[in-house]
């Protein structure tokens, strides 16, 4: 984990109690592949992980998440009504500020991406607080930049 996602690791060991993470894959079901993760707070209780009961609970989850889109009353325009909640409008907000960010100093959207994750690191708040000033106008997008190319 430290050699793909090193500053992942350390904001994880830093700011949880978890060490260890295995992500298991989900069957593909009405909306396509997904995956569940299991965070362990020992590193050894991985080695006890019974994976073939892990992957029977993945395809019970994907079993009830396939059952309840298909009895579900809301239509796919408006989605769940925990889609309507603050905390996904938080997050919606960060895909907002990317686009932002991307048209603004015409760079791809994962570069966008990068350049608030890299802000919000600096800063030790959240990409979604970087997003929120960013929409704000508190913060514009050429200070993102400026940033970046100080801590390159």
């Amino acid at each position: 984990m430290r050699k793909r996602w090193p500053v992942f690791t350390e904001l994880l060991f830093g700011a949880t109690p978890f060490r260890a993470i295995v992500a298991l894959p989900l069957q593909p079901a009405l909306a396509g592949p997904g995956a569940i993760d299991l965070y362990f707070r020992r590193s050894a209780e991985v080695l006890a992980l019974d994976v073939f009961e892990a992957v029977a609970v993945g395809e019970l989850v994907t079993s009830a998440l396939s059952d309840a889109a298909v009895w579900s009353e809301w239509t796919p325009g408006d989605g769940p009504e925990w889609l309507h909640g603050a905390v996904p409008e938080r997050r919606a907000a960060v895909w907002e500020a990317m686009g932002k960010v991307s048209v603004e100093l015409e760079v791809s959207t994962p570069e966008a991406l990068e350049l608030l994750r890299a802000h919000a690191y600096g800063r030790g708040v959240t990409v979604d607080d970087v997003a929120e000033e960013l929409l704000s106008g508190e913060l514009n997008a050429a200070e993102l930049e400026d940033g970046a190319a100080e801590a390159g």
